[in-house]
C-alpha cells in the first residue's frame, strides 16, 4: 500500500512540475538593421540584430517584442563589430544604460508579459560606414513554481514521517 501512495505522489510531481519557458517574438525592427531574428531556449532568448552598412555616425534603432513570461531577467547588449560605441540602451520607456560602452548588462530586471520597445543608439566606428551586429539575450533568472515548492516541502516531510516510523534497534540487555 505504502509503496502504491509513493508511487502516486512521484507521478503527481512529474505531472505538475513544469519548466517554464520563455518565448520572445519581434513585432517590428527598425529600417537601420537589415536583420533582426529571435531565438528561444527554455531559459534563454536571444534576439540578434545586424547591418552590414551602416553609414558612419550615430547609430539608432528599435526593435519592438513581445515576451510571454513574467520573471527576472538579465539582459546583456553588445556588438561584435569593434570600436563599435554603445552610448544608451532603453526598455520600455525606462533607460537602462547611458554612457559609453561597448558591452553592457542588466542583472535581475523584473520583466512582466506584455509588448515592450528595445532602443538602443550608438556610433559607427568607421568613418567611412561599416558593420554593426549585436544581440540581447534575456536569460531567465530560475524562481521555483509553486508545483515545485508544494512538492519539496511533501518531500521533506515524507522523509520525516519515514525517519519517525524507522524501527528503532533494541540494545541486548545484559542480565
Amino acid at each position: 500500500m505504502r509503496k502504491m501512495i509513493l508511487a502516486a505522489v512521484g507521478a503527481t510531481a512529474l505531472a505538475t512540475a513544469s519548466m517554464a519557458n520563455a518565448s520572445i517574438s519581434i513585432n517590428s525592427c527598425s529600417a537601420v538593421l537589415t536583420s533582426c531574428t529571435v531565438t528561444n531556449a527554455a531559459t534563454q532568448s536571444t534576439i540578434a540584430f545586424s547591418n552590414s552598412n551602416v553609414p558612419p555616425g550615430a547609430v539608432s534603432a528599435d526593435i519592438n517584442f513581445t515576451n510571454t513570461l513574467a520573471g527576472l531577467y538579465t539582459i546583456i547588449v553588445d556588438s561584435t563589430t569593434p570600436g563599435f560605441d554603445i552610448t544608451s540602451v532603453t526598455l520600455g520607456g525606462n533607460t537602462l544604460f547611458s554612457g559609453s560602452a561597448a558591452t553592457t548588462g542588466f542583472l535581475n530586471l523584473t520583466l512582466g508579459s506584455g509588448t515592450y520597445d528595445f532602443t538602443f543608439a550608438g556610433t559607427s566606428p568607421s568613418p567611412d560606414g561599416g558593420a554593426v551586429s549585436g544581440n540581447v539575450t534575456f536569460n531567465l533568472v530560475p524562481v521555483p513554481e509553486p508545483a515545485t515548492w508544494a512538492m519539496m516541502l511533501l518531500g521533506f516531510a515524507g522523509i520525516g514521517f519515514a525517519m519517525r516510523r524507522r524501527a528503532r534497534p533494541s540494545l541486548a540487555q545484559v542480565a
